[in-house]
């Protein structure tokens, strides 16, 4: 079937040539394009084959994929005069690999369908490395039917594949969320460093510290509290939290510190208090964003 389906990668930074080299290593013919030619050598190299524009190289393919930085370059090298919207074939499947905006991600679904050909959300997540090593995840959305179709073809560059739904904007969510909580892990694990740091405690006892949080099955039973929404069991009570959230309020200013986290987790425990949740579970401080 592969010999049938010619598959043009536009975009070839980092994680694009990391993806495109595994694609055609899986034996799909392959058309190329990058703004700047010379990055497209060692795939033209495994024989693709290089085109002008977008547009061109989109015109011979049946799959399409796309690896850019954002929003502003997707919108540009696709949508734009001459960009590879306007070269798809009807019927021809494009996969955008990017992390760009939910908003962006529907408009490319509508403008693809009144192009008669078909869009898949199928943002990436994974650094280069992985990439390198064809073990990216990736969440698609999409027509379920050429999902389901595009499937071998993702996996040759991304085996986690999770379907979120046929909107383009849940898998470009899906993403964001992914990058929040690795951003959010980032902050805490830098925050947790500084103050060890600052108060005389070894660096290799917070790592131990981080390393059992984060593997620790009671921080998998809160992802279940919170889903569940079950905060009247409580292992730990707002108010203790909150006396608990102070206290390292006030610790970490002894070493003229201020914990970004803390200060936003006390004013949501405050908050809880004045909503008479004082003896729900400290958890219970996840219904305040709500």
């Amino acid at each position: 079937m592969t010999e049938k389906q010619t598959v043009a990668f536009v975009g070839l930074g980092k994680m694009g040539a990391a993806m495109a080299t595994n694609i055609r290593r899986a034996g799909y013919p392959f058309v190329v394009w990058n703004r700047s030619a010379k990055k497209a050598a060692p795939l033209l190299e495994l024989g693709a084959k290089l085109a002008e524009s977008p547009a061109a190289a989109a015109a011979e393919a049946d799959f399409v994929i796309s690896s850019l930085e954002g929003d502003d370059s997707v919108r540009a090298v696709v949508l734009e005069p001459h960009g590879l919207l306007s070269g798809m074939r009807p019927g021809a499947v494009h996969i955008g690999t990017s992390t760009i905006s939910p908003t962006l991600s529907d408009e490319l679904g509508r403008a693809h369908a009144a192009a008669g050909c078909h869009y898949i959300a199928g943002p990436v997540a994974g650094r280069v490395p992985v990439a390198v090593a064809a073990q990216l995840m990736t969440f698609l959305a999409g027509n379920s039917a050429q999902v389901e179709m595009a499937r071998p073809l993702v996996a040759t560059y991304a085996p986690g594949i999770i379907v979120v739904g046929e909107q383009p904007s849940q898998a470009a969510i899906a993403k964001l969320i992914v990058n929040f909580l690795v951003a959010s892990s980032i902050d805490l694990i830098g925050q947790a460093m500084v103050w060890a740091e600052r108060s005389g405690i070894s660096l290799e006892l917070v790592s131990q510290m981080l390393n059992g949080f984060f593997a620790n099955p009671a921080t998998r039973d809160y992802i279940v509290k919170v889903g569940h929404r079950d905060f009247d069991t409580a292992g730990f009570t707002v108010t203790g939290g909150l006396k608990d959230v102070r206290l390292m309020i006030e610790a970490a200013g002894d070493v003229k510190l201020s914990l970004s986290s803390a200060e936003a987790l006390r004013a949501k425990l405050e908050q809880a208090v004045a909503n008479g949740w004082q003896d729900k579970d400290w958890s219970a401080l996840t219904e305040i964003i709500r």
